[in-house]
């Protein structure tokens, strides 16, 4: 698990913990991780971006899920991590007699699901970070010796979980906001179901 400790990241890991999954999270800080004592928990602290961190996680999972995101300030600090740890966490998995399945986040806007959002989200976030995600699906998507999943949200937001979502088309200019604990839930779904994996990606809103 990637992104642990992030919004989406923190619902999914109470979900999986509650349907009786292991979870092997990689958090920069173990102490910021509030599910690090459970007994189905397996931390290591590192980075998303280092090869051998990444390998720790991946190296022992049955399917990755990465719910990571470019982190706060990274349009003004240039720290932009998502092609980097997507390289990372594709490769680890190349590595492994029998490549696990990965569950990827991305965002609508990318993979030319939405011109609109891409210009929406370039302006409010920035270009560079914006293109960092382009690469990083992009990075994903080129692979054919790992199972993957890439998912889009469209405009997340903090309100309650609903438990639903909608998968939307292949273009998705215009939908409904979809809670982050709704997102959480599209990822549990996806552990099982298979029908997004490829190339083509899901996009995903509220319902």
């Amino acid at each position: 698990m990637f992104g642990a400790t992030g919004q989406v990241g923190s619902a999914f890991v109470e979900m999986a913990l509650e349907a009786g999954h292991e979870v092997r999270a990689l958090v920069r800080s173990r102490g910021r991780f509030k599910h690090a004592e459970h007994p189905n928990v397996f931390v290591v602290e590192g980075d998303a971006t280092n090869p051998e961190d990444v390998r720790e996680v991946v190296g022992s999972a049955d399917t990755v899920v990465s719910c990571l995101g470019n982190p706060p300030g990274g349009r003004r600090n240039s720290i932009l991590i998502m092609e980097k740890a997507a390289d990372c966490i594709m490769e680890a998995a190349q590595a492994q007699p029998d490549p696990p399945r990965c569950l990827m986040i991305s965002s609508v806007g990318v993979g030319g699901s939405s011109w609109f959002i891409k210009a929406m989200l370039s302006l409010i976030g920035g270009s560079a970070g914006f293109a960092d995600y382009e690469r990083a699906e992009a990075r994903v998507r080129k692979e054919t010796a790992v199972p993957f999943a890439v998912v889009r949200p469209y405009a997340l937001n903090d309100k309650p979980g609903t438990g639903r979502f909608k998968v939307l088309g292949k273009t998705a200019h215009f939908a409904r906001p979809i809670p982050r604990q709704d997102v959480a839930r599209f990822f549990m779904t996806a552990l099982d179901d298979t029908q997004w994996d490829g190339p083509s990606g899901v996009n995903i809103g509220g319902a």
